[in-house]
């Protein structure tokens, strides 16, 4: 690996570990659900959208045309979790939570080495934002941005 990219890494390591040390009762709470619902999905239970996502969510990524809705996300997760691709491995490593009253924003990176049907691996990295909002005692997400890393060769 590259000397400056092993240092970048090193630091940002170290930066997150830092942080995570004085976060408070609720940004860990809206990190345990960030993290909850990434287990829900590599379980390939289409039903992780009723249990983590706003009635009236509306999310958008590089990977969609447009924003999404909640039942929009369940029909396109029904489709891609059954085209037999496998997770493998998966890291999510978070940069900044921010929580005001009932809403929070959770700042992450996240790395996923997926096997596809065919056998074939791949490996992306990239980044997420999403937005919380407390709905009764619990956290559900209301909206997110994820984005892959453009590959630089």
């Amino acid at each position: 690996m590259n000397f400056k990219l092993t240092i970048a890494f090193i630091v940002t390591i170290a930066a997150f570990n830092a942080h995570a040390e004085s976060w408070n009762k609720q940004q860990t709470e809206v990190w345990d659900v960030v993290l909850a619902s990434y287990e829900d999905i590599d379980k390939r239970d289409n039903n992780w959208t009723d249990k983590w996502v706003t009635e009236d969510a509306i999310v958008w990524g590089n990977s969609t045309p447009m924003p999404r809705t909640r039942s929009a996300i369940k029909r396109w997760e029904k489709f891609s979790l059954g085209d037999g691709t496998i997770n493998n491995v998966a890291e999510y490593s978070p940069t900044a939570i921010v929580v005001h009253g009932d809403t929070a924003v959770a700042h992450y990176y996240y790395s996923n080495g997926t096997t596809s049907k065919k056998g074939d691996q791949k490996i992306t990295h990239g980044r997420c934002s999403d937005v919380l909002v407390k709905d009764k005692k619990s956290w559900k997400f209301v909206s997110w941005h994820c984005a892959d890393e453009h590959k630089k060769h």
